[in-house]
């Protein structure tokens, strides 16, 4: 459960509603980055590592992300259900989080708790 970085650019290529395939062309047409959906597969997977030269700019670009975005803490936003209740929070991929961002969530939602109490 370690942080990946195929793994966050998998969910930003997701949440783009591109295809691998998609991606993969504008990487060549904008970039002439050629991969194959093979390639691209492993490293979202965290198989291949990513050219932090040539390969993750072209990836933010194509994505219209900063390079820090793919490396910046998930900020899981928070939303009360109710006084009584624990804070509810947005559903994550927790396979996404680092050990870093799994206690700073820990920490804002202990705090929210005792901001509670």
């Amino acid at each position: 459960m370690t942080f990946s970085l195929g793994k966050r650019l998998r969910a930003t290529r997701e949440a783009l509603s591109l295809t691998q395939e998609e991606a993969i062309e504008l990487l060549e047409n904008r970039f002439d980055i050629t991969m194959s959906q093979q390639t691209l597969s492993t490293i979202e997977n965290g198989k291949r590592k990513v050219d932090a030269e040539k390969e993750l700019p072209a990836f933010a670009a194509v994505y219209g992300k900063s390079i820090d975005y793919f490396y910046e803490t998930l900020n899981l936003p928070i939303e009360s259900s109710g006084r009584d209740r624990l804070p509810s929070i947005v559903t994550a991929d927790l396979d996404a989080l680092t050990q870093r961002d799994k206690l700073e969530l820990a920490a804002e939602l202990i705090h929210h708790v005792l901001q509670e109490t």
